[in-house]
């Protein structure tokens, strides 16, 4: 008797989830993407800085292998380095000669809009960057220019930290974080 009156209580409720639980759920989830929302927008913004600043070590890279594989100079190039803030901005290429010409590059690199690429210390105004068949920084690249360093940064303080790359005189790369908007 006790097992039938218990089978008849349960059979009237419902399996599924009631409207306050339901509200519950749906508050909660709002309030923790509420809180990721930012964060995923940060990590978006910090992958972007990254590409773009490997994106030049990627030339450096190329130019350094090409020069030591065909014997000759190859040189990194600004494409427009006429804005003395973001020389390197607009994009660059990697060309045969000293310098070379980016109407005929071995490669051709674009960095995305928003982000300005500047030379810095001994870098500044520099828009020609080669290599000789050893793979080391030539013409004219001074010692002034080694403590230089080329800053990634995005165009508000919302972007920082940004990037930051030297170039060592054997011509390897090397990318640390930048604080752009102290």
């Amino acid at each position: 008797m006790i097992e039938q009156r218990f089978k008849t209580r349960t059979q009237g409720f419902s399996q599924g989830f009631s409207l306050v639980e339901l509200m519950v759920a749906l508050s909660i989830a709002s309030i923790m993407l509420l809180y990721a929302l930012p964060a995923f927008n940060d990590f978006t913004q910090q992958r972007r800085m990254t590409t773009n600043v490997n994106l030049m070590v990627s030339a450096i890279n190329y130019a350094r292998n090409e020069a030591v594989t065909q014997g000759a100079i190859v040189s990194v190039q600004a494409q427009d380095a006429s804005a003395a803030a973001n020389e390197w901005g607009p994009g660059f290429c990697v060309t045969l000669g000293d310098p070379g010409d980016c109407l005929a590059p071995l490669a051709t690199f674009t960095p995305e809009i928003g982000m300005t690429l500047d030379g810095l210390n001994g870098l500044h105004n520099q828009d020609t960057w080669s290599f000789n068949s050893t793979g080391r920084l030539v013409n004219g690249v001074t010692l002034s220019a080694l403590n230089g360093r080329v800053e990634l940064c995005g165009t508000d303080a919302d972007d920082d930290p940004g990037r930051v790359m030297r170039i060592s005189a054997t011509g390897r790369a090397s990318v640390g974080e930048n604080e752009c908007f102290p």
